[in-house]
């Protein structure tokens, strides 16, 4: 029998919402090192219908990925929390087995999935005290 509980041990990413991730990307590799940086640009739509463009770049700090988001077009899951909030730390990601069942896990428990690609990563809403969405996400084969 599953716990009830998802048991997590390390974060694996986190997830920043900024307006220009070329600037961000510019000022920490220069202040702080960070890099190398891989950018990719990725689109669709969401399960809320909203649709557009994101410039995505990737940095690893020692196990830890750092994921900068950026709408480059459109509305996105994340436009929301640029206008609510500002830049700033949107999420912190999990790799798990499984993110379907840790997802339906974690919606029995009260939370919310507010954005998903089955199979591939689900951002979750916890609905109570934090402020910050946490996303589960297929762990890597060879991590397994």
């Amino acid at each position: 029998m599953a716990s009830p509980v998802l048991e997590l041990k390390e974060v694996n990413q986190i997830g920043i919402v900024v307006k220009d991730v070329d600037k961000v990307i510019e000022s920490w590799s220069s202040l702080f090192g960070i890099g190398p940086w891989t950018i990719r640009e990725l689109g669709g739509t969401d399960q809320r219908g909203r649709s557009g463009k994101a410039k995505l770049a990737f940095a690893s700090l020692g196990p830890v990925q750092i994921e900068l988001i950026q709408v480059a077009e459109g509305r996105l899951f994340h436009s929301e929390f640029l206008e609510e909030h500002g830049e700033g730390l949107h999420h912190l990601g999990f790799q798990v087995d499984d993110v379907d069942a840790e997802a339906a896990r974690l919606v029995e428990q009260g939370c919310e999935v507010l954005s998903s690609m089955p199979g591939v990563y689900a951002y979750m809403g916890t609905n109570g005290p934090g402020g910050v969405i946490f996303e589960v996400i297929r762990r890597p084969p060879q991590s397994a």
